[in-house]
């Protein structure tokens, strides 16, 4: 009995998660089963029976259509004790719960289903008469009226008159006053099912099924019946949209919005509070299209916002997860035990440090296979336990707890992120149909640009296929047809067109992207002259996409131990292009860019309180000491803004625990090392340091909070690389730094190339110094790149490189020859390979230095974005 009435209070739970209630609850039946059995205890196994069915038909777990054919057998064993002439009203229960499961059963013929489902309800009505048990009998009415609105068999017409009727038979019983969840509910139906109506006129059919769900939101808000109130409210703005009634369409939408969020707050289950948001997207969509139809732009441009990156707002407005506040005891025991276990994920992936250094795989940086699979298993075992120390932390937050409730930015708390009449916010925003770009100036009424035909499949679903899908399969072909992408993306939006109306005397461009345009190098797309692309022989004819990327060398990658190396990328033996290009304008030429996910992640960057003393760098390099610029480029930082030795990592003594520690000191950090991204599991992302990694997840936990940290330029491949799913959330290392504190973040898009990343970040830090912004001195960065010559790289940079290579040679020959004395065949192939390596960029750096522009392809510099404040 306490088995079944456990089962039964876990079945109406309203706290914890609802997928894990249920599972309690069938567990704790079947346990209940094991005494109660049909022999010994004949009603209470047919009650047991009864309940179980009830559980498998609302089972979230588990398949669906297996749930249903699981609660019908157990309805039916409840039958063989519950009979009509022993317990008539017990019976009467099962056969409503028997036309409840075939009503929505997947299995079998759905005509006969149906028929079923009739067929039981009636049924039940043969005890449940409305003298004698008016609710079951109207609830009963209601569940026939459901079933006759979608039944096949019959006329359809007739069909919804039964439906009417049974509806109107409900609302006898279910009075507003003494039942309002189930009037409410009836009146529902009846909305429904005017919609649909064929008999009568069809613009009364329309206003009595307005009328219907009006009536139900009387009762239906969103602060008391949230689910009940969105799927109303939904109906009722559709009905309003096909009547062309935007006012009306608009109201409903805005309920349905506000059942959304508070559905969204009740749950403390991170997943699922981002399928509730998915599962609603189409009601912002349509809210949106609602505002701009009337000419209400700032309302549309607020509920872009409304919706996107919420998972990485709710990070960013949580004081426990973010800056504020102790950390309690409960978390801080939660973070040593997610520390412990991701410390023994890492000593089992990189067992030695030749495994701590990922293998080159393409577009993909991956520890040993051979290690891994050795300890897959194990691994895999940690990673469930690690990801329910996950569940658990951020069950602490504030946010998910409903401690905290995130406040929506309204039009003018954008505009307040504007710093000055030069900048101009352009948030981007993609519909099923048309690519909407919002363009928001200093206290000027917001405009919106619309650029036609290049909805979600058109348009988005193309960057997908051509962009991400490209640079995950086919790298080489990716990096070969950037150009010509870039050229097709500039025109599909319209640039020149968008400039020239919208953006004169303006200087800094805020972008906000959405769903694909958040991995485009928006600062590479072409706005005047087109890439022309000609070998040196052949001045006459333009090469096709396919010969411009084997000219370049990118399309016939070799053995890693051969190519000049990249941050997380195999790059092609062929250094550089010998091509010349027209002269062309880019995006960046006309505008400092900075990149933000959401103007509410920007509005909690501006929050943070300012540095109070005058910065320190740090700097992190070469975690796996195979990177043979980073050398170069971070003694370059390190002279020219005085870094002390105890505020520089270098090679395997840059470990976590000390990245954490110079991370927690500094002001400015400067990360110049391997990292990857995880797009499938963004949370797996990680940092490549000198014991192991540093994950996505453990960024954004409460033990790396960085309150101090004014700047990141995370000079390694991917991290600002991630899926871009409905919800529009970027989850990235590089909004990893942004929530555990950092003010900007400098990072990358895709696997950049070592020495062209070492270029860019001294020329970034030089325009630093000369006291300019984050956003100037990034755009001045690539343009100064970009039009290198190779007589200046061989004047100013083919030198010291020169030197810092062969100091590098000179100590991997060193360290080979002391392995062969000692017979360590493998140390010594490793230094072999790196000393191979060397003398390979040693050759490289003078076919760069005869090049007319070496770094002038977007490959090259177009991969570095600026995030957050300017």
């Amino acid at each position: 009995m306490t088995q079944n009435n456990l089962a039964a209070a876990y079945s109406d739970r309203i706290r914890g998660n609802r997928v894990q209630n249920l599972e309690a609850a069938i567990a704790h039946y079947h346990q209940a089963l094991l005494v109660r059995t049909q022999s010994d205890f004949p009603q209470d196994w047919a009650m047991t029976q009864n309940n179980l069915g009830n559980a498998y038909s609302n089972r979230i777990g588990g398949d669906k259509a297996e749930n249903l054919e699981a609660a019908i057998a157990h309805y039916d064993n409840a039958l063989l004790v519950y009979t009509q002439s022993d317990f008539p009203q017990y019976w009467a229960m099962t056969q409503t719960h028997l036309g409840n499961a075939y009503r929505n059963r997947m299995g079998g013929d759905m005509t006969e289903n149906i028929e079923a489902a009739i067929a039981h309800y009636h049924n039940a009505l043969l005890v449940r008469t409305q003298s004698d048990f008016p609710q079951d009998w109207a609830m009963t009415q209601n569940n026939l009226a459901a079933t006759y609105s979608y039944r096949i068999r019959g006329d359809r017409a007739e069909n919804l008159e039964a439906a009417i009727a049974h509806c109107n038979n409900a609302l006898l019983v279910y009075t507003q006053s003494d039942f309002p969840k189930n009037w409410a509910m009836t009146q529902h139906n009846l909305g429904n099912v005017y919609s649909n109506r064929i008999q009568g006129d069809r613009a009364e059919n329309i206003e009595a099924a307005i009328a219907h769900c009006k009536n139900a939101l009387l009762v239906y808000t969103p602060n008391n019946f949230p689910i009940e109130c969105f799927r109303t409210s939904l109906n009722l703005g559709n009905l309003a949209w096909d009547d062309h009634d935007l006012i009306l369409a608009i109201k409903s939408y805005e309920l349905a919005i506000k059942a959304v969020e508070q559905s969204r707050n009740w749950m403390i289950d991170e997943e699922r509070r981002q399928e509730i948001l998915a599962d609603s997207i189409y009601v912002y969509e349509r809210i949106i299209q609602a505002y701009l139809n009337i000419g209400k732009i700032g309302k549309a441009l607020e509920y872009t916002e409304r919706f996107r990156c919420q998972r990485l707002v709710d990070l960013m407005a949580s004081d426990v997860l973010n800056l504020g506040g102790e950390i309690t005891p409960e978390v801080q025991e939660l973070l040593i035990d997610y520390e412990e276990l991701h410390q023994r994920i890492n000593a089992l992936r990189f067992s030695s440090q030749a495994e701590a250094t990922p293998v080159l795989t393409g577009s993909r940086r991956l520890p040993d296979g051979k290690a891994l699979s050795a300890n897959q298993a194990e691994i895999q075992r940690l990673e469930a336990q690690k990801q329910q120390i996950w569940q658990q932390l951020r069950r602490y937050d504030p946010v998910l707890a409903g401690q905290i409730q995130v406040e929506h930015l309204n039009l003018d708390q954008m505009q307040e992120l504007i710093p000055n009449d030069t900048t101009a916010l352009l948030s981007f925003y993609t519909t099923d149909d048309d690519t909407h770009i919002f363009i928001l100036l200093k206290d000027q009424s917001p405009q919106v640009y619309t650029c036609k035909g290049q909805g979600i499949e058109t348009f988005q679903n193309w960057i997908l296929e051509n962009w991400f899908d490209s640079y995950i399969g086919a790298n080489a072909e990716w990096r070969g047809n950037m150009g010509a992408f870039l050229q097709e993306l500039a025109q599909r939006l319209q640039l020149k067109d968008l400039i020239s109306q919208y953006l004169t005397g303006i200087e800094e461009l805020i972008i906000v992207p959405y769903l694909w345009l958040h991995q485009m190098p928006f600062a590479a797309l072409p706005i005047d002259g087109i890439e022309t692309f000609y070998r040196k022989e052949e001045n006459s004819k333009p090469l096709s996409l396919q010969e411009r990327g084997l000219e370049r060398g990118f399309l016939n990658p070799v053995k890693s131990k051969e190519n000049g190396e990249t941050r997380g990328l195999v790059t092609s033996k062929k250094p550089q292009p010998k091509v010349t290009v027209t002269p062309t304008t880019y995006l960046g030429d006309l505008f400092r860019i900075r990149i933000v996910p959401s103007c509410q992640i920007l509005y909690y960057c501006h929050q943070r309180p300012p540095i109070p003393n005058q910065p320190t760098m740090g700097i992190v390099e070469d975690a796996t000491e195979d990177l043979l610029f980073t050398r170069y480029e971070c003694e370059t930082l390190a002279q020219s803004y005085g870094v002390s030795a105890d505020k520089r990592l270098q090679g395997r003594k840059a470990t976590v625990t000390e990245y954490k520690t110079l991370a927690s000191q500094v002001q400015v950090l400067h990360s110049s090392h391997h990292a990857t991204s995880n797009p499938m599991q963004p949370l797996d992302s990680y940092l490549v340091l000198g014991d192991g990694s540093l994950t996505l997840s453990q960024l954004i936990s409460p033990g790396w909070r960085m309150p101090n940290l004014s700047d990141v330029f995370a000079c390694c491949c991917e991290v600002n690389f991630s899926v871009n799913e409905l919800t529009d959330d970027l989850l990235s290392l590089a909004t990893g730094f942004l929530c555990a504190g950092a003010r900007s973040v400098v990072s990358t898009q895709w696997s950049v190339e070592d020495l062209a990343s070492a270029l860019l970040a001294i020329f970034y830090y030089n325009f630093r110094q000369a006291g300019m912004s984050r956003s100037q001195a990034l755009q001045q960065g690539q343009i100064e790149l970009r039009n290198l010559t190779g007589e200046e790289f061989a004047r100013n940079y083919q030198g010291e490189m020169g030197q810092s290579l062969q100091q590098q040679y000179d100590q991997a020959v060193t360290r080979r020859n002391d392995a062969k004395i000692k017979g360590d065949v493998a140390e010594c192939q490793k230094w072999q390979d790196l000393a191979d390596k060397i003398q390979v960029q040693q050759q490289r750096l003078h076919l760069l230095a005869k090049e007319k522009q070496p770094f002038s392809y977007p490959y090259y510099w177009a991969g570095f974005v600026s995030q957050g404040l300017a």
